[in-house]
């Protein structure tokens, strides 16, 4: 296949994008903030503090690659 470029995708078997949505959790005192992924049948819950899940933002893409080990 000539002219096709490589990207990062080209390295993994299996490849998916998910979008999320966010809620925050103060029942422990201090606030945490919930993010929720769907990758289709897989889905994926991060949770941790609002400094470090700031990157985050509601309708962003995330992307999950995966290869056999």
């Amino acid at each position: 296949m000539h002219g096709k470029s490589k990207s990062l995708a080209d390295k993994f078997e299996y490849v998916m994008h998910g979008l999320y949505k966010m809620s925050e959790d103060d029942s422990s005192g201090t606030v945490e903030v919930i993010a929720y992924i769907s990758f289709g049948a897989l889905q994926l819950m991060l949770k941790g503090d609002q400094c470090r899940m700031g990157k985050f933002k509601l309708d962003q893409r995330l992307f999950l690659l995966m290869r056999k080990m």
